[in-house]
């Protein structure tokens, strides 16, 4: 008896396995490829347990400011577009190569 009732689940499921197969996907309708101002490019960083912590203040702050919760990589390009260009930066690169241990 307990050998009919697996081969019974064991054709139930072929048979829903096969009805899935079979069913065919909606067509795709054809990408257009952004424009080049579109377009980004994925990279790799790491960082710091202090860098993950000033990204965590800047998603609190905007959520507090804005009632919007945002990525990571919203952080990360937030903080590029607003880093001013003087001699702060080279002060940052100094404390970042300090606590990295490697030679720039």
């Amino acid at each position: 008896m307990k050998g009919e009732d697996i081969q019974k689940k064991l054709a139930h499921s072929l048979d829903r396995a096969n009805k899935k197969e079979t069913k065919k996907a909606p067509p795709r309708k054809p990408s257009t490829p952004s424009p080049p101002e579109k377009r980004c490019k994925k990279i790799s960083i790491s960082l710091f347990e202090t860098d993950l912590q000033r990204v965590k203040a800047i998603r609190a702050y905007i959520l507090n400011q804005r009632d919007e919760a945002i990525s990571t990589s919203q952080v990360i390009k937030l903080a590029l577009r607003t880093a001013p260009l003087s001699s702060a930066l080279c002060d940052a690169l100094d404390k970042v190569a300090d606590e990295d241990g490697r030679k720039w």
